[in-house]
């Protein structure tokens, strides 16, 4: 049986005010962004340290996309015909995320037309070059395989749902690969950080999916049925082990080298700083208490339940995205092994300090903003939301 898409009809003023409230946050964020660049000095950047919160933004919304993609083509290429009911929706998000991960390379790079540059001066050998071409071209593909649902073109529909699908996978590869690749970093270099990327962009992405889907269909009074919403909570639950484990085996190699036992000790046995509790945090209650909500059977078929353990691991991945690229920064590198480096002149060979200032928390959040009101305004305009979403609909 077909599957029904609809719009949303009707302005009520719970839905009003969710719009003034969600572009009030964007604004708010886009004039943190102005304000930061034309007064300057209001982040807290450094010369040490010139990646931050923001910049962790990057691979948190292009993993959100990535994973929300790759929902959207369960039906097209895994041939899960049930799923076909939530394709629209994800392919949406997918595309208004990598909007918003775009949005934060051109934030973090300062002047809006620097990023011109990208194109202008493309390097063959520059993993961010390769990236820029990635991201944009990954855009393109996400908005091609949206139209062509659109139009019920089912076999370009497959096609374009295997392209999207090899090409998150790509994207998110290489997004993990600009810090893997950092060799004269420790805490950046390790194999496993394009791989525990893309099950990171999965389960954040499926996650904060599971959440969006609870409340589009609750607020729209909708039917949504239970067990369509168990068997993707299966799959996240499943692959938060695997991540819970990707981070296992990562902690303990770089624990196994000695000249990393301090740095180590740093990142996970240091309370008194901000990555410590960003690591464990992720591990206790963006992973653990989701795995036993998922799995608890009293739980794991309340979709309140289910809603509220995807939105934790997705707020809590943010938080791996920052213990990822900050511990990096601010500890000092080795430069020359066997010696001591001073210098009274910069801050090289010492741990620096880094805490996001409420202009950077504006920027990220005001980017999120924007994607949830590009949502809201679109479920008004084009049909992405089935009339019902039960798993009998799409049996053959």
């Amino acid at each position: 049986m077909a599957v029904e898409f609809k719009k949303i009809e009707g302005d009520s003023i719970q839905y009003i005010a969710l719009v003034i409230i969600l572009a009030v946050a964007t604004g708010a964020g886009f004039y943190a962004y102005i304000l930061d660049h034309e007064i300057g000095g209001l982040n807290g950047l450094s010369n040490r340290v010139p990646w931050g919160i923001v910049n962790a933004g990057i691979p948190y919304f292009i993993g959100l996309s990535a994973g929300s993609l790759i929902v959207s083509a369960l039906a097209g290429v895994f041939n899960i015909k049930k799923y076909k009911v939530f394709s629209r929706i994800a392919a949406y998000m997918a595309a208004a995320w990598i909007i918003a991960a775009i949005l934060s390379i051109a934030l973090d790079i300062g002047k809006l037309y620097h990023f011109m540059n990208a194109v202008r001066y493309f390097n063959l050998t520059s993993i961010f070059s390769w990236n820029a071409f990635l991201y944009s071209s990954y855009f393109v593909i996400c908005s091609i395989y949206l139209l062509v649902q659109f139009e019920e073109m089912e076999r370009a529909t497959r096609f374009m749902a295997g392209l999207a699908v090899f090409w998150a996978v790509l994207v998110h590869s290489g997004t993990g690969a600009i810090y893997s690749f950092m060799y004269s970093k420790e805490l950046y270099h390790s194999a496993l950080t394009p791989p525990m990327f893309i099950v990171c962009a999965i389960t954040s992405g499926l996650g904060l999916l599971l959440a969006n889907l609870y409340f589009t269909f609750k607020f729209t009074n909708r039917e949504l049925d239970p067990s369509l919403i168990r068997g993707l909570g299966l799959i996240f639950a499943g692959l938060m082990m695997v991540l819970g484990y990707f981070l296992a085996v990562e902690g303990l190699e770089k624990g196994y080298i000695p000249g990393l036992h301090e740095a180590v000790q740093f990142v996970f046995l240091n309370p008194g700083t901000g990555v410590f509790w960003s690591f464990w945090l992720l591990v206790v209650f963006g992973i653990a208490i989701p795995i036993v909500i998922i799995l608890y059977p009293k739980t794991g078929y309340d979709l309140r339940w289910i809603s509220v353990a995807g939105i934790l691991h997705a707020a809590l991945v943010f938080a791996e995205r920052f213990y990822l690229i900050v511990p990096g920064q601010v500890f000092p590198e080795e430069y020359l092994h066997g010696y001591e480096l001073k210098s009274l002149h910069t801050l090289e060979g010492y741990v620096v300090s880094y805490t996001p200032t409420i202009f950077e928390w504006l920027q990220v959040i005001g980017l999120v903003a924007m994607v949830y009101l590009v949502y809201v305004v679109g479920v008004k305009l084009f049909a992405l939301i089935p009339e019902r979403a039960v798993e009998e609909v799409v049996e053959e």
